[in-house]
């Protein structure tokens, strides 16, 4: 991260310059160090300003994109297609941060693969398999993945894609069961995860799932009735997690005028707030 490699070559620089006229080290550590972790919190703070001016301004177009949808009329989805353009356009403006603040990277490529995932849902023309290669950047490991688990939606679109655009299950699934084992205590994860083996018969699998993930989650209400009912062979209900299940496109709602929800994480440690 450059903001880190700037603030610690001021510090050395403030630690053996001085020194190179005769000052003793004893007098410059300290300075150093301080001079160090002062321009590593002024740059933060500067980058974040930036970064959260470049989002605030995408905001902008996607509110303006609501409200187009609300007054549906001729050229509609023209003007549709066309504040999705523009958020997209500002957001990939944000890219040239990513070497200055840890996670940005990774929260554009996010923002940017789960709008291209909605503008497939508001615009069926729109190819969903758009949205794979930015979503496909979000997949991280390790430690990393523990401290970005609030972007697991996109890992969920990122399945979805594969099996919407490719019907490719076993991708959808290697995709899900990573995302399980970091953000494992959220319950629509696992039921996305069995209802994609349920829909495609493998019943004992989906099974499998949503035990498992009652063992993380606990009795929460809307995974163990999805398990009893396929413990009963009867169907998954998923209506009740609303729009955060319609977001998926895999089943419309039947309220009529619910939209899929455009949701775009905030991911932590970059500065800035999270919704």
């Amino acid at each position: 991260m450059n903001t880190l490699l700037v603030a610690i070559g001021i510090a050395l620089l403030v630690i053996f310059v001085p020194m190179a006229f005769g000052l003793s080290a004893v007098w410059t550590i300290l300075p150093g160090i301080a001079a160090g972790v002062a321009a590593f919190v002024w740059m933060s703070r500067r980058i974040s300003r930036r970064v959260t001016a470049v989002t605030e301004a995408a905001d902008k177009e996607l509110a303006a994109l609501q409200q187009t949808m609300q007054r549906p009329g001729p050229g509609t989805e023209a003007a549709v297609q066309r504040r999705f353009e523009r958020a997209i356009e500002i957001l990939q403006t944000g890219f040239k941060f990513e070497k200055w603040q840890f996670g940005v990277g990774l929260m554009f490529n996010a923002r940017i693969g789960m709008l291209l995932f909605s503008r497939n849902l508001l615009l069926p023309k729109t190819p969903i398999a758009d949205a794979i290669p930015y979503l496909e950047k979000t997949q991280v490991t390790g430690r990393k993945a523990m401290l970005f688990q609030g972007i697991w939606p996109a890992w969920a679109m990122l399945a979805v894609a594969y099996y919407r655009s490719k019907k490719d299950l076993d991708a959808a699934c290697r995709v899900l069961e990573s995302a399980v084992k970091v953000a494992h205590k959220e319950s629509l994860l696992w039921n996305l995860y069995a209802w994609l083996l349920w829909k495609e018969g493998q019943l004992d699998r989906a099974i499998a799932v949503l035990a498992r993930g009652k063992g993380e989650v606990g009795e929460e209400q809307r995974l163990v009735e999805n398990l009893t009912a396929l413990q009963n062979r009867k169907d998954m209900k998923m209506k009740a997690f609303g729009e955060q299940w319609y977001q998926f496109g895999l089943e419309r709602p039947k309220i009529a005028g619910m939209q899929p929800q455009m949701s775009h994480p905030r991911v932590r440690n970059t500065g800035m707030r999270r919704r």
